[in-house]
C-alpha cells in the first residue's frame, strides 16, 4: 500500500473509531486526508474496503514491530511477552479509547472469507515468528505447530474482547504463557512479565 493510501486507511479507521461507521461521509475521511474523495473512491469503493485495507495495514504493523522487538530475545518468555503486547496490550487500548471501534469489529466479522483468511494468516505469520525457534520441540509432543498458531490466534482475539482491564488481560493470557513455557522448556518456570 502507497504512503497516501496508508494516510486514508488510517484517517478513516480514527474517523470510523470516534464517531462510527455510518456517519463518517467519504468526503468526511477525503477532507480529513487532505485529498480529493474522487482520490478515496479510486482505491476504495466503499467503507468496507477501508476497514479491511486498514486491517490488513494494521496486521502487516503489528507482525513487523513483533519481528523487530523479538530481536535478541532467544527465550520463550519475553517473546511472548513481546507477542502479548503487541496482539493484546496495544490493541485492546485502543478497544478502550475509541467507543465505536467495536462497529468496526462487527464489520471485520463479516468480512468475506478470503479478506478475513489474509488478516488471520498476517498475524499467524507474526506468531510463527516468535514460536520459529521452538517448533521441533512442539513437533516433540505431537502438536502441529499450525494448529498451535491457529489456537494462539483464536485466544489473542478472545481475550481482548472479554477483558475488564489491562490486569484482567494479563491474567487471561498467563495460563497459556506458562503452559507454554513449561511445556517447551519441559520445566516449570515462575516467570513474571516482562516489564514493557
Amino acid at each position: 500500500m502507497n504512503e497516501r493510501n496508508v494516510k486514508i486507511v488510517e484517517t478513516a479507521v480514527r474517523l470510523f473509531a470516534q464517531y462510527s461507521v455510518a456517519k463518517t461521509s467519504m468526503a468526511e475521511i477525503a477532507a480529513e486526508a487532505g485529498v480529493a474523495r474522487q482520490t478515496v473512491y479510486n482505491s476504495f469503493e466503499n467503507k468496507e474496503d477501508l476497514i479491511f485495507a486498514a486491517l490488513l495495514h494494521y496486521a502487516g504493523s503489528t507482525k513487523n514491530n513483533i519481528e523487530q522487538d523479538c530481536k535478541g530475545f532467544t527465550e520463550l518468555g519475553p517473546r511472548l511477552d513481546v507477542l502479548f503486547k503487541h496482539m493484546a496490550v496495544v490493541p485492546f487500548e485502543a478497544m478502550q479509547k475509541f467507543p465505536h471501534l467495536d462497529e468496526i469489529m462487527i464489520i471485520a466479522d463479516n468480512l468475506s472469507e478470503e479478506r478475513k483468511a489474509m488478516i488471520k494468516n498476517t498475524y499467524k505469520d507474526a506468531i510463527r515468528h516468535v514460536l520459529l525457534p521452538f517448533e521441533s520441540r512442539i513437533r516433540n509432543f505431537k502438536i502441529e505447530p499450525e494448529s498451535l498458531y491457529d489456537l494462539m490466534k483464536a485466544m489473542l482475539t478472545q481475550i481482548k474482547r472479554e477483558a475488564k482491564d489491562e490486569e484482567n488481560l494479563r491474567q487471561l493470557f498467563e495460563p497459556i504463557r506458562l503452559l507454554l513455557i513449561n511445556l517447551l522448556n519441559n520445566s516449570i518456570q515462575n516467570e513474571s512479565f516482562h516489564e514493557n
